[in-house]
């Protein structure tokens, strides 16, 4: 009878354990139809790496730009190596087609033609060219247009190959007259104006002192650079109807500097120019840029590169257009030439699909923002796009180098500009420092520079 009870006992203990071990349904999982969906492919996509050289000592400028840059590319991993801009295309030129280089460069206009020479800008596609004809300003185009024929080497119209855009103009910039507000009022329209008045500062003594202004180097005009250098001297130039290489700056065969206004345009700068603002002095003989930090004069002509040293100097200045001079009783406008910083993809990079995201990123109105927040640099936008942006068009510096840009000529950017430069800086140095005929200056400046051409095997 026990066993018989002690087995029912068993039973029912081990049914109750198998009921006990039985697994609980699951609840029923409700979705909720607005919570957040969750993307992994972003993590799950390997990241690409895009090397990018750009002149930015401290950073702060390029680390705006690839986070912004990274918002809409995540997966690139951006790295940036400090570069001057002429370094860069140095560096390039070492490497040449081994993929040693950045993906991204920058160069200033005048560098152009050798980049391309040299095999080292990729020529950019039909979308990236709408782009930039869409949004830049024509000036900054023009100068990043090439004609080149890899195969027989030759530069612009005698190439017969198509013009290529191989940039995006960036920046751009031209020199213009700068003025100290505490000593100008209202900047001078005419050079005649702006003479008289310097006959009277150059003789004037000043309070304490029994030198006059003139013979203190104080001089009403001068120049952040010297007297001789066909840069800043193309304002005078183009007046007296001079600019190089014919109309379209790409003719080498043309550089003109052997003509009637040339020879006019140096008298003017021996008998009234030199009298006004070196007197009997060399074409370098007046430290402008340090009388004008100082606060002593009242004009000098600068660029937008000079702003930040006047800037740190405490001067209170303006930017004024240049002004007319009356040739044949005519006022007749001054114009400059027009650079431009351009950004360009390493034809030989190793990441080309990211190189032209990020260039067409660097038109976008977000970049050219930065561009000015960080360098205060004025965006190569057309002027209607200027607008868009924050605080540029209450940059009254800025904005006035705009305006003279509206006039001005793209800079030549053929190979043999490089061979102009040095025969004309020669020639206004003796125009200006002796009396040799201006003749036969003009004369021995274009054999130079035919010289410099055959010897360059341009």
């Amino acid at each position: 009878m026990k066993r018989k009870l002690l087995f029912a006992f068993l039973t029912i203990f081990v049914v109750v354990a198998l009921v006990g071990c039985k697994p609980k349904e699951k609840e029923p999982v409700t979705y909720d139809p607005n919570g957040e969906l969750v993307d992994f492919s972003a993590r799950l996509t390997p990241k690409t790496e895009l090397e990018i050289w750009i002149d930015d000592q401290d950073g702060v400028y390029v680390e705006a730009l690839i986070a912004a840059f990274n918002e809409i590319y995540p997966n690139v991993k951006v790295t940036h190596r400090h570069m001057g801009s002429v370094e860069s295309e140095d560096r390039l030129k070492v490497v040449g087609p081994t993929g040693g280089g950045g993906d991204i460069f920058q160069f200033p206009h005048d560098h152009v033609a050798t980049a391309v020479t040299s095999d080292l800008l990729l020529a950019l596609p039909s979308n990236i060219v709408d782009l930039v004809n869409e949004r830049s300003l024509e000036l900054g185009v023009k100068i990043s247009t090439v004609q080149y024929d890899p195969v027989t080497k030759k530069y612009g119209p005698d190439s017969g190959a198509i013009a290529q855009l191989y940039g995006l103009p960036t920046s751009i910039e031209s020199v213009g007259l700068y003025y100290n507000k505490k000593l100008i009022t209202e900047p001078h329209t005419t050079m005649e104006s702006l003479l008289q008045d310097a006959a009277v500062w150059n003789a004037a003594t000043p309070e304490g002192s029994s030198l006059t202004n003139a013979e203190t180097g104080n001089y009403y005009l001068a120049t952040s650079n010297h007297w001789a250098d066909s840069y800043f001297m193309q304002p005078f130039y183009s007046a007296y109807g001079y600019t190089p290489f014919g109309p379209n700056l790409d003719d080498k065969d043309n550089v003109g500097l052997n003509s009637t206004a040339v020879i006019n345009a140096l008298n003017y700068f021996r008998t009234i120019l030199k009298p006004a603002t070196t007197g009997t002095g060399n074409h370098n003989s007046v430290t402008g840029g340090a009388n004008f930090e100082a606060g002593r004069i009242p004009y000098i002509i600068a660029g937008p590169w000079n702003m930040e040293s006047y800037i740190a100097a405490g001067v209170d200045f303006g930017v004024a257009q240049f002004p007319t001079i009356n040739i044949n009783g005519e006022a007749v406008e001054m114009k400059t030439f027009a650079g431009a910083i351009v950004t360009a993809v390493y034809k030989y990079a190793k990441n080309q699909t990211d190189a032209l995201r990020w260039l067409e990123f660097m038109n976008s109105n977000e970049a050219m923002q930065l561009l000015y927040d960080h360098k205060n640099k004025l965006p190569a936008l057309k002027t209607e796009l200027l607008s868009e942006l924050k605080g540029i068009t209450d940059n009254k510096e800025l904005m006035a180098m705009s305006k003279q840009l509206e006039t001005s000529v793209p800079m030549p950017t053929i190979p043999e500009v490089t061979h102009y430069w040095g025969p004309g800086e020669t020639m206004i140095t003796n125009a200006w420092n002796t009396d040799t005929s201006l003749a036969d200056l003009a004369k021995n400046a274009e054999e130079a520079y035919e010289t410099l051409v055959k010897l360059g095997g341009n």
